[in-house]
């Protein structure tokens, strides 16, 4: 039935050509982060207050909830942040994810009567995995951060409309406040009650129904005109003094709307305030159908901006991922180009090109099957597709070879074709299904990394297997018209009789007569092997090719928005004069948006800023790093200021991290120290810090309690009075459009930011006399922990380091085992020390990929045994798999290439490949022994009638990882597999 083949070749190319075109494309697959972030806040509670009265109590709670890992928690003072840490082997973790994010929810949201009165929230951030590929800015001369967030709403609400946008988050926006800026002095000339000012305001001001007239069958609703409409009727309200006599507002304070002051957080654009919107992207939608709708929709927008205000995209994920596939592209045609090379070159035309054809076939089938299930072109499928090139071309290679085989030894084409089928085909299905099963640990491991290779398994999968498909009825159809009738030579000892295999026989059978020599080669071999791998640098994940930069600085505990403010204003100054800066963008109080998934997010914080540099080429991001690095330590050294690079994987913070727990605050700090001490001495580290970052001043005013009684006031009035008048307290909101803007009485700023006038703050009695604070209290400076952390409900602290970018932490990790085991020695019971940051995440994924290999042994086995049906036969395959482990590792150690997850990935698949091959020739000496032949002939012929096919597809094999080895994901892993096929084969 020749047409039907026909048909089937055309119609799969013609889906494969649909298939592509309907593929999305990212640069790095989605998965879930396992994190929910709690919030609580209790204005005026220090940080020991909020940890023992609220935090402690929520994580009672929380460890009651289902998968739960661990609790990372930090108090600081009036606030806290708890992280809730799910298992790294909670199945189907994005599923599992939101039904424990609901268990939280409820058990946390029931403990309202628990926490003390006045505690705000706690508040749930389950988006916090939240990616967001655009980020654009509106700038513009004489517009102030309000009008830019009328437009940014504006343009927010059209962007919604769109089908690819999810979200669309503004950033830096300043909330609007109304201020009421009283002078105490001239309330208590007027003898004006400040109590009696805050009612007044607040009265005339209030919601309350008025009723409904429900007469004539019809309900009419009462509105008492009166509430505030501007801030300007603010300043008219009339208010009583003791005589009786009514006064203006406006006349004893002023009153003005302005945005809030000290800010929490803002955004710039080089050097400039401006207001930013982040964008989602809609599931089910290509980044790069984002950037498209979302820029042609705002280029028609922009004419209905006002004149001189600016649209900027400052984050073009969709530009990096368009970068990104069309080299990764690039790599797969150079791979592809290679493969047809080899087999032209090994082949000959007529037999090159029939495989040749498999791989439209295998490739168009499998774009298709990747739409079906809804995977994207990204880093990861088009490596998988990239690593399977090699292995795509060894079944029709196989096949040609044996038809090839066959009509040298006189047959038709036809009855070459058939004998092709029946000797290879059960025998490459079940090398198929090996090499499949060698990468099951990454579809079998009960954590993210299931989620994050899913696409990678998935696709090496689909292409293996339709490859095997495509030789077994496709090559041969395709042999049978392209390839000679006939071939000179006809006899099939002299096929193998040339001077080459001549001399292959010979060196076969020098190896079967001196097992003992191979024995120890391969003995010296893997020793050598195991060698390599304890000397090879352990890495995760490694440095994306990214050009950016991120400066992440942090001033002490207790720093005010102010000074960070000052900071970035003199970083802006030195980034405007470096000449290999393209554009930054800083983050003042808060961090940047997640613009990919493998960012390490922190919360708000006045005391820290960020700032995305990006270089002017990825070239010169290093040269970059380094200038901005020496000049920052020299012009801004009050600050502990990273420059931090791109990094693919799960976001840890720093690289070496070492937790010291226990009970006694104390105890831990003295231990820290310790800690601290041996990483600082370890010439390779830099930068290491601790993250309780000291003390802060407080002002401690201690009431004299016979005092306020005798005057008529109490503790809480005092608090809430001196709250007024240092920091402003809100009465009422000015309700504007659809924007509730708090109404804030505070004293104005000549007294209320100094300490040296706190002395003097005139408490307002009832009837509007006042009393200095210093006549009810005395007045003392003292310091207390800024920053609280806990790890486990354990109090924790944290020391954190890095190193050059060549140097990897294992090596860091190793080089201090001894020093931190002493120190262990010296700690009593219940104190720990634990390793963090890459070593722990590295140490997580080992350990849910430990459980899966005995399941794939026994996957593998039972599929050799089913094939080859001897258990002694099963067992030599087997042995041969770990050769491929001494190639690997000695390659790496040899490039200078580190071990990762990427390079173990690569050596659990060259066990796969390379029982592949074995499983083939010990099948083909099987088929040789029932054939009748001896022992001794039936090894050394197989083994030489298999070389050429076997020489063939692990060159081919290698040479297509080639363009992968500049990749700095998948670099690694094509170097461990190339070195480890050339070994092995």
């Amino acid at each position: 039935m020749p047409g039907l083949t026909w048909y089937l070749i055309i119609v799969l190319l013609l889906l494969g050509v649909v298939g592509y075109r309907s593929l999305g494309q990212t640069d790095m697959p989605t998965w879930t982060l396992r994190i929910m972030v709690l919030q609580v806040q209790w204005p005026g509670a220090s940080a020991y207050e909020i940890e023992q009265q609220v935090v402690d109590k929520i994580e009672r709670k929380l460890q009651e909830a289902p998968w739960l890992d661990n609790l990372v928690s930090y108090s600081r003072p009036g606030e806290a942040y708890i992280f809730f840490n799910l298992r790294i082997t909670t199945p189907d973790m994005a599923q599992t994810s939101k039904e424990v994010w609901y268990q939280v929810r409820k058990r946390v949201g029931d403990m309202d009567f628990q926490l003390p009165e006045g505690v705000v929230g706690p508040f749930f951030n389950d988006e916090f995995g939240d990616v967001f590929p655009l980020v654009y800015t509106l700038s513009g001369e004489g517009f102030d951060n309000a009008e830019l967030k009328d437009q940014a709403d504006f343009l927010r609400q059209e962007l919604l409309r769109l089908p690819t946008v999810d979200k669309v988050n503004l950033l830096g926006v300043q909330p609007e406040q109304v201020y009421i800026d009283f002078s105490a002095e001239r309330l208590a000339a007027l003898k004006v009650d400040l109590l009696q000012v805050v009612d007044a305001v607040r009265k005339q001001n209030s919601m309350v129904p008025a009723g409904v007239v429900t007469g004539d069958g019809q309900q009419r609703w009462l509105r008492v005109q009166g509430g505030y409409e501007n801030h300007r009727q603010i300043a008219d309200t009339l208010i009583t003094d003791r005589s009786g006599s009514q006064i203006r507002l406006g006349d004893v304070a002023e009153v003005g709307r302005d945005f809030e002051d000290p800010p929490r957080s803002s955004m710039r654009y080089m050097g400039k305030p401006v207001v930013g919107m982040a964008i989602s992207m809609a599931q089910g939608y290509s980044v790069l159908d984002l950037g498209k709708q979302v820029e042609e929709e705002l280029e028609a927008l922009r004419q209905s901006l006002p004149l001189g205000i600016d649209l900027t995209l400052v984050s073009d994920q969709p530009k990096v991922v368009a970068r990104t596939m069309n080299l990764f592209l690039q790599k797969l045609a150079i791979a592809i180009s290679i493969v047809l090379a080899v087999s032209y070159f090994s082949l000959g035309f007529r037999s090159g090109l029939v495989v040749a054809t498999a791989f439209p076939l295998v490739l168009g089938t499998t774009f298709m099957l990747m739409a079906v299930w809804g995977i994207d072109l990204q880093r990861i499928s088009l490596g998988a597709l990239i690593i399977s090139l090699g292995l795509l071309v060894d079944d029709a290679i196989i096949i040609i070879e044996m038809m090839l085989i066959k009509i040298e030894q006189g047959a038709g084409r036809l009855e070459a074709a058939l004998a092709a089928y029946q000797s290879t085909s059960f025998p490459m299905l079940s090398g198929t299904l090996v090499s499949i099963a060698g990468f099951l640990p990454l579809a079998l491991a009960e954590s993210n990394m299931r989620e994050f290779m899913f696409a990678f398994y998935t696709v090496l999968a689909i292409a293996l297997m339709i490859s095997w498909v495509v030789s077994v009825l496709f090559t041969p159809f395709i042999g049978y018209y392209l390839l000679p009738a006939k071939v000179a030579q006809a006899d099939d000892q002299l096929v193998y009789q040339s001077g080459f295999y001549r001399q292959l026989r010979r060196a076969i059978e020098w190896t079967i007569l001196h097992p003992w020599l191979v024995l120890l080669f391969t003995a010296l071999l893997m020793a050598a092997g195991v060698i390599a791998a304890r000397a090879v640098d352990k890495q995760f994940f490694p440095l994306t090719e990214r050009p950016e930069l991120i400066i992440e600085t942090w001033l002490p505990e207790g720093s005010s928005y102010r000074q960070t403010e000052q900071l970035v204003d003199r970083l802006d100054g030195m980034l405007a004069a470096e000449p290999l800066v393209d554009y930054w963008t800083s983050y003042i109080g808060t961090d940047t948006p997640r613009i990919f998934t493998d960012l390490n997010i922190e919360q708000p914080a006045v005391n820290m800023t960020k700032t995305y540099v990006a270089a002017i080429s990825g070239k010169q991001r290093e040269a970059l790093r380094e200038r901005l690095q020496q000049r920052i330590a020299e012009e801004l050294p009050e600050g502990r200021t990273r420059i931090n690079i791109f990094s693919f994987g799960p976001p840890v913070g720093a690289p070496v991290q070492y937790r010291v727990m226990g009970q006694d605050l104390e105890k831990i700090r003295t231990y820290a120290d310790q800690v601290r001490k041996v990483v600082e001495a370890h010439p390779l580290t830099e930068d290491t810090f601790i993250d309780w970052r000291g003390a802060v001043k407080t002002v401690h005013v201690n009431l004299d309690q016979a005092r306020i009684r005798k005057l008529g006031l109490s503790e809480e009035w005092v608090k809430r009075n001196l709250g007024m008048l240092v920091s402003g307290a809100p009465v009422t909101q000015l309700r504007d459009e659809d924007e509730s803007l708090d109404v804030i009485f505070r004293l104005q700023q000549s007294h209320r930011d100094q300490v040296d006038e706190l002395r003097s703050l005139p408490l307002h009695l009832p009837g509007g006399e006042t009393v200095a604070l210093d006549q009810v209290a005395t007045i003392a400076l003292t310091v207390e922990e800024g920053v609280r952390w806990r790890y486990d409900r354990f109090p924790t602290i944290t020391i954190g380091s890095y190193m050059p970018w060549t140097v990897q932490p294992h090596r860091i990790v190793s080089d201090l085992q001894a020093q931190i085991d002493q120190i262990r020695t010296t700690m009593p019971q219940g104190y720990h020390i634990e390793e963090g940051g890459n070593i722990e995440t590295n140490r997580d994924t080992d350990e849910v990929i430990a459980p899966t290999l005995p399941i794939v042994l026994l996957i593998i086995v039972t599929l050799l045994m089913i094939q080859l049906r001897h258990f002694g036969l099963t067992l030599l395959v087997v042995m041969t798999a770990p050769i491929g482990f001494a190639g690997a590792t000695l390659t790496l150690l040899l490039v200078n290439q580190p071990l990762g997850f990427a390079g173990q990935i690569g050596i659990l698949a060259l066990a796969g490949i390379i029982m592949r091959n074995s499983v083939i020739l010990v099948d083909q000496i099987r088929q040789d022994l029932e054939a009748g032949l001896d022992r001794w002939s039936a090894i050394v012929e197989s083994t030489v009638r298999r070389f050429r096919p076997i020489t063939v597809t692990g060159l081919a094999a290698v040479m297509a990882m080639g363009p992968l080895t500049t990749d700095p994901f998948w670099g690694p892993m094509a170097w461990a597999m190339m070195g480890g096929l050339v070994v092995a084969t």
